[in-house]
């Protein structure tokens, strides 16, 4: 692997590491949406049957600490791309 790849894949890898730790707007919107008791958290339960989060719940919670904070749902989002947007989800 020459030099130029490897830097090429470390900045692909930073990159990735960061955007995973920051939420664009429509992600916070959607977090926010989903986090209906507001506790900056999104359990389980918020999700049943409303958001593929749902079906990937333990893949996403991160850490298994039972609840999904900001950066492992934007993890997610990045990891698992969205339904078309006819589906709703």
């Amino acid at each position: 692997m020459t030099r130029f790849t490897l830097f090429i894949v470390m900045l692909t890898a930073m990159t990735t590491a960061f955007s995973a730790g920051e939420m664009n707007k429509d992600q916070e919107m959607r977090f926010n949406k989903l986090d209906t008791d507001a506790n900056g958290y999104i359990s389980q339960a918020e999700v049943k049957d409303k958001h593929r989060v749902f079906y990937y719940y333990q893949r996403a919670d991160k850490n298994s600490d039972g609840h999904l904070d900001t950066s492992e749902f934007s993890a997610f989002e990045i990891e698992v791309p969205a339904y078309p947007a006819s589906t709703g989800q």
